[in-house]
């Protein structure tokens, strides 16, 4: 039988977990703001990180000198934690059908409102919606984003399309602050934000042209739950040689339907 770890080794993986799991909210994240997040010492918290690194659940965020993310190994375990009725289960047959249909990348992301609204923390946008799951296009040019990848609720189609689906006050609290620009498309005028909103409310479906990744158009529409609350989002993201308004208009039926049908399928519908 083996012995029982010692408190030592216990405090060791606990600390580790508990920087493992700051990462996974806050990145790309460095270690001075891993260390105020958690109280554990800089240097502690530089060797949990190198540890990490090594076993494969964490690298260096790309393009982010000293900062820090979670490896794709992180995020398939995690998602192999989820339930078996989960978004990405739920989503992987219907997002299939989609990408062949469109012949374009398709993008799932989950909201995760409760991070950003927890009781006493600071609205973040940038942590409430992340990619889970991505079907590449066959075609030669496509677009590309990283598993993990936290998506902008204001500058993205899949942000403003959980967005429209939202209480007024629920948005307020998510936007607090300054929008920022991305691209001379992005929407930082409030007014204009609630107009688009409604807009996205009506046709079901949102549209971004390079307003939040340059030279990438999407069209993307919210999965609701049984309660009619957003958990994630369906895109297809296309380079913009690619996109217009006309192509934009052909994908937002076929983008509704399958939010629709991941909807249908995570509330137990139609069996």
């Amino acid at each position: 039988m083996a012995a029982p770890p010692s408190d030592a080794g216990m405090r060791v993986v606990l600390t580790a977990l508990r920087v493992l799991e700051v990462v996974s909210e806050l990145q790309p994240v460095g270690v001075s703001a891993i260390a105020r997040a958690t109280g554990i010492p800089k240097s502690t918290v530089q060797r949990c990180l190198v540890t990490l690194r090594q076993a494969g659940w964490l690298t260096a965020a790309s393009g982010e000198a000293g900062r820090w993310a979670l490896t794709g190994r992180a995020l398939r375990t995690g998602l192999r934690g989820s339930t078996e009725k989960g978004l990405r289960e739920a989503a992987l047959a219907v997002i299939q059908d989609l990408r062949d249909e469109t012949r374009e990348t398709i993008h799932l992301s989950g909201f995760g409102a409760e991070h950003a609204l927890a009781p006493g923390a600071e609205p973040d946008a940038e942590s409430a919606l992340v990619v889970i799951d991505r079907l590449d296009s066959p075609e030669p040019v496509r677009t590309w984003v990283r598993l993990g990848t936290r998506v902008s609720l204001h500058a993205s189609c899949s942000g403003r399309a959980v967005l429209s689906r939202l209480s007024d006050d629920e948005v307020d609290r998510l936007l607090a602050g300054p929008l920022e620009r991305y691209s001379e498309t992005t929407i930082v005028d409030r007014d204009a934000l609630a107009a688009e909103l409604r807009r996205v409310r009506e046709s079901g479906y949102a549209t971004a042209d390079r307003s939040w990744r340059a030279g990438v158009g999407a069209v993307a529409s919210a999965v609701l739950d049984a309660d009619g609350r957003p958990v994630g989002a369906i895109a297809v993201s296309v380079p913009a040689q690619r996109f217009g308004a006309e192509r934009a208009a052909d994908l937002g039926p076929l983008v509704v339907a399958a939010a629709e049908r991941v909807g249908a399928a995570l509330r137990g519908e139609g069996r």
